[in-house]
C-alpha cells in the first residue's frame, strides 16, 4: 500500500470532523514541504460542503507556510476535482479570486485544481479560462500555467488552442500597462510557456514564435529572448534559438 492509499484509507475511516485536524496535523512532510498527496487524496474523498468550508477560511493574515493556509489549498483542490465533472459558476468565480491572492502556495493551488480539469476534458478547461485571459495579470498568469503544461498538451487541436491562447496573453504586453510586479510574473511565465509550446511541437511553436520574434514592442522582445535562452529550448532547438538571438 502506497503512501495515497493509506491516507485514504485512514480518513475514510474517521469522522470528516476530524479531517481538519487531521489534515493541519499532517500538513507538511519534512518539516517545510507542502504534503501534496495528502492534499490530493483529500480532494478525492472530501465532499463539496467540505471544500467550501476550507476554502471560505479567513486566511489573510495566515502565512504562506501555515496550517490553515493548507486546509484552503486542499479546499482549492477539492473545487478543481469538482469542476472536471460538473458546471458550477459561483465555484469557477470562487477560484478566479484565489487566482489573485499575493501567496504562491494559493495560486499553485488553483493551477493544479485547473489541470484537474484539463486532464478531464481540455476543452472545458480552455471554456472555464475564457474570461481569466482578459482579467488581471495572476488571472493570466494562472490559467496560462495550467493551460500549457505538458501533461495536457497530448494532441495536436489541444497544443493550437494552448498556443491560441499564449498568443492572446502575448498580445497584452504590447498594450499601456500599469507594470508592477504581477505584470514582471506574467512576462516571466509567458517565456516559460513558448519555450515549452516550442520544445513539444516544434513545428508549429517555431511558426508561431518567429512572428513575435519580428515584434518591435520591447517588452515583447524581453519575454521573446527570455524564452529563446529557456534550457528547455537550448536543449531541444540550440541553433534555431540562437540564430533568432542574434536577430532580435
Amino acid at each position: 500500500m502506497n503512501k495515497t492509499e493509506s491516507y485514504e484509507e485512514v480518513m475514510i475511516n474517521m469522522s470528516p470532523k476530524q479531517w481538519p485536524t487531521f489534515l493541519m496535523d499532517n500538513a507538511f512532510v519534512s518539516g517545510k514541504e507542502l504534503n501534496i498527496e495528502l492534499a490530493e487524496t483529500f480532494a478525492r474523498v472530501g465532499t463539496l460542503m467540505d471544500f467550501k468550508r476550507f476554502v471560505r477560511i479567513d486566511h489573510i493574515q495566515s502565512d504562506e507556510r501555515s496550517a490553515e493556509v493548507f486546509l484552503i489549498y486542499c479546499g482549492i483542490l477539492g473545487y478543481g476535482v469538482y469542476l472536471s465533472k460538473y458546471y458550477d459558476q459561483g465555484l469557477l468565480d470562487q477560484l478566479r479570486e484565489q487566482a489573485n491572492d499575493p501567496r504562491i502556495t494559493i495560486r499553485q493551488a488553483v493551477i493544479k485544481a485547473l489541470r484537474y480539469i484539463g486532464r478531464k476534458d481540455f476543452q472545458r478547461l480552455i471554456n472555464y479560462v475564457d474570461d481569466w485571459k482578459a482579467g488581471t495579470a495572476l488571472e493570466q498568469w494562472t490559467c496560462l500555467a495550467a493551460v500549457c503544461s505538458p501533461e495536457l498538451l497530448k494532441d495536436q487541436e489541444d497544443m493550437l488552442k494552448a498556443l491560441e491562447l499564449l498568443e492572446w496573453i502575448t498580445a497584452t504586453f504590447v498594450e499601456s500597462l500599469n507594470w508592477n510586479h504581477d505584470y514582471k510574473l506574467l512576462q516571466d511565465e509567458v517565456a516559460r510557456c513558448w519555450a515549452k509550446i516550442v520544445a513539444e511541437n516544434p513545428a508549429k511553436g517555431k511558426q508561431k514564435m518567429e512572428r513575435w520574434m519580428k515584434e518591435q514592442h520591447p517588452m515583447v522582445k524581453t519575454i521573446m529572448k527570455n524564452s529563446l535562452l529557456k534550457d528547455s529550448l537550448q536543449a531541444q532547438e540550440k541553433e534555431w534559438a540562437n540564430e533568432w538571438l542574434g536577430k532580435i
